[in-house]
């Protein structure tokens, strides 16, 4: 019985040690949920404390209205004023709105291309007015900058682009940035910056869209998993163009559409230098809404008759012609562009041109821009054995046994019949 007695004593104290090591334990992790909750409740604190919008602008694809840019320092403080007062105008209406909430404003663009291109249309009549401009923009509140990408034309436009993105990137993850307000409805090359941040069958209530000018057609597709709004009394609603020195509104204008004969892309051919000098007069580049298209929606080049000695001139001589102005029918620089406006291109001389635009690959092989003047087929075709070739995969070994012709604008789609 003695025996037993200390064995039930043995099995007391050791049932008693797990007790207070539970205890310990318990108490432990007491103190560890009580200041995990404390951590929690600091952090919700500060996040609520330091909670923004952003508001990202491409200042070239959305110029602000005339009345602001032509009042220099004081239009700049009230396109300021007007563009944070709408934001907040609208964000209002959002049930995660805070009355706290803070409004950056990041507008990025070529200054001096803009300026420029403000001066040839008349809206402004001096480029100092629009550095008044942006000076009295940026004074309008501390967390409103104009920022100027840089001067070059093709280095500040991808610059401003890569700001404009990387911004978007940073703070579209940071848990203080409520919402992200992006503008840059003229350019199509964001339709593929946004397209993974949209929801498939939803919308991204995250990220709404400001509308400036009309969304460019890829744009206009992707702007669909987005809310959209449009600041009508701060922006534009048509983008600014210089023809002839007088001002313009962008449009399409419309030629006979080019014809692929046979039904089938050939390769394209080489003229003589004959044929350039019997060319007709010199022409002015129209662009038509019709484009071409295989049975899966890919975008068909249509073959071009191109002359061998003007293309190795273009190379030779490293040419500085403007694509946008011989090819798309218009630039958005005007007279600042940087790239050569002045020559008189016959039609044999705008085709090689355009032949040698098409050996920079479009990043869209579904591309419906009727503008566009880049490659959408990779021209060395079935022959091509780069492992490195800039043509992505689906550029190549094009499906051409069903052509389509199709219409843009009026979204028609009709089937060519071999001839």
């Amino acid at each position: 019985m003695l025996a037993e007695i200390e064995e039930r004593t043995r099995e007391r104290d050791a049932a008693k040690g797990e007790l207070d090591m539970a205890k310990d334990t318990a108490r432990t992790y007491y103190q560890r949920m009580v200041q995990a909750e404390s951590d929690r409740s600091h952090l919700q604190t500060s996040t609520d404390c330091d909670r923004f919008l952003l508001v990202l602008i491409d200042g070239d694809s959305m110029p602000f209205l005339d009345e602001f840019l032509s009042r220099g320092m004081e239009g700049g403080e009230a396109a300021g004023k007007h563009l944070r007062s709408s934001v907040l105008d609208y964000y209002k209406t959002n049930p995660k709105f805070h009355a706290d909430d803070r409004v950056i404003i990041r507008v990025y663009a070529n200054v001096r291309g803009l300026s420029r291109t403000l001066k040839a249309a008349k809206i402004i009549s001096d480029e100092s007015t629009f550095d008044q401009f942006i000076a009295g923009f940026n004074k309008s509140h501390p967390l409103s900058d104009y920022v100027d990408a840089g001067v070059h034309k093709e280095a500040a436009d991808s610059k401003l682009k890569g700001l404009l993105k990387a911004n978007f990137e940073l703070f579209y993850r940071n848990r203080h940035c409520q919402h992200i307000f992006f503008g840059g409805s003229a350019d199509n090359s964001y339709a593929g910056f946004l397209s993974p941040y949209t929801l498939p069958g939803g919308i991204n209530d995250r990220v709404t869209l400001v509308e400036g000018p009309p969304f460019a057609y890829d744009l206009r597709k992707v702007a669909q998993g987005f809310d959209r709004v449009s600041l009508t009394t701060v922006f534009r609603t048509a983008k600014i163009q210089v023809v002839n020195g007088t001002q313009a509104v962008a449009g399409i204008k419309r030629p006979a559409p080019a014809s692929y004969g046979s039904g089938r892309p050939t390769p394209s051919s080489a003229s003589t230098p004959a044929d350039n000098r019997s060319s007709s007069p010199p022409t002015t580049p129209n662009v038509s809404p019709i484009i071409y298209q295989n049975q899966y929606g890919q975008r068909l080049d249509i073959p071009l008759s191109y002359d061998k000695e003007y293309l190795k001139l273009l190379y030779d001589k490293n040419s500085k012609l403007c694509n946008n102005f011989y090819l798309r029918g218009n630039c958005p620089f005007g007279s600042s562009c940087a790239w050569d406006h002045s020559q008189k291109l016959s039609q044999t001389q705008l085709d090689t041109l355009r032949y040698k635009a098409r050996t920079s690959n479009c990043r869209n092989p579904f591309c419906t821009d009727p503008t566009c003047c880049l490659g959408h087929m990779c021209p060395r075709g079935n022959a091509c054995s780069l492992p490195n070739c800039k043509f992505l995969p689906e550029m190549h070994n094009i499906d051409v046994s069903r052509l389509y012709e199709y219409n843009t604008e009026t979204q028609e789609k009709k089937e060519l019949k071999p001839s």
